[in-house]
């Protein structure tokens, strides 16, 4: 079991440090900020107005992307979470002052590991204190993130049990950290030093992932190719990084809302469908009211 007490180490607080940071920032901070009437806006809400399309509007192949796998939803979700969360009042969001994002604005699935096994002792496993905590399901096999005697998950963020296909996207990051511990201690590498060995080499294959097959398909090779090759040359930060505002929690899943669509009919076109199915149907539904 790994150590502590109730005196906070320096350790503890350098994990913690990045709580107390953190404001998002704007992309182009020099331009003046769009008004709009508020008559206009309620306008363009209104039940039937232009931005409320009718049901079915985007259903049939021709609106799908083949090149997109239905899934691919999720995992913007869960990158979401990684890099982005606050937690704060509804009534500070008017103003980006007052926001305050609660992730470090890098790729290094915090969301997963929360601010490390000192801080979140019971993420790891008592049996190898080198491996993350999995959960049984119903039928008794270790296929669930971890919970509490009430059935709260206990992980660094709770949006990633909103729904089960998250979750289960959880859980694969807590499987593949726990098979990489396992080829470190063929290796000879215990303790501490194969705990953050396995949380690199995940973050490694997280960040390819996302660089490779992830951005190609929402923005395109041609710009992923550029901005590795040139650089940033539009948005470039000064000092620490932070994420633009615009693309604070929910708006950075924007770009792959209507995919949730195909998400949806992948499982209700099920002929076999059974009650768990039937579940996760209505669980994606939930989650499109979810504020993320």
């Amino acid at each position: 079991m790994k150590g502590h007490s109730c005196v906070i180490s320096p350790r503890f607080k350098g994990a913690l440090s990045h709580v107390s940071g953190g404001k998002y920032g704007r992309m182009f901070p020099g331009l003046p900020p769009l008004t709009i009437g508020e008559s206009v806006l309620r306008a363009l809400s209104r039940s039937g107005s232009s931005m409320d399309l009718p049901a079915g509007a985007f259903d049939g192949p021709a609106n799908d992307n083949p090149h997109i796998p239905a899934g691919f939803p999720i995992l913007g979700q869960f990158i979401a979470h990684d890099i982005t969360r606050d937690p704060s009042m509804l009534h500070h969001h008017a103003t980006v002052k007052e926001l305050r994002n609660f992730r470090t604005p890098r790729l290094d699935l915090e969301v997963v590991y929360g601010a490390g096994a000192l801080a979140h002792p019971y993420f790891y496993d008592l049996r190898d204190s080198d491996k993350l905590l999995i959960g049984l399901n119903d039928a008794g096999e270790p296929n669930d993130v971890p919970r509490n005697a009430q059935g709260q998950a206990l992980i660094a963020d709770p949006r990633n049990d909103v729904h089960m296909i998250i979750s289960q996207l959880h859980l694969v990051f807590l499987k593949f950290h726990n098979r990489i511990v396992d080829e470190l201690h063929e290796q000879g590498l215990q303790g501490d030093a194969a705990v953050e060995e396995a949380r690199r080499l995940a973050a490694w294959h997280y960040q390819w992932i996302v660089v490779h097959e992830f951005l190609p398909l929402s923005v395109g090779e041609k710009m992923v190719e550029q901005i590795l090759r040139d650089g940033h040359l539009i948005h470039a930060f000064r000092g620490q990084p932070f994420i633009p505002v615009e693309f604070a929690d929910a708006a950075i899943l924007k770009r792959w809302q209507d995919a949730l669509n195909e998400v949806e009919q992948a499982i209700a076109t099920r002929r076999d469908m059974s009650a768990e199915c039937s579940w996760v149907t209505r669980s994606v539904q939930r989650r499109r009211n979810h504020a993320c």
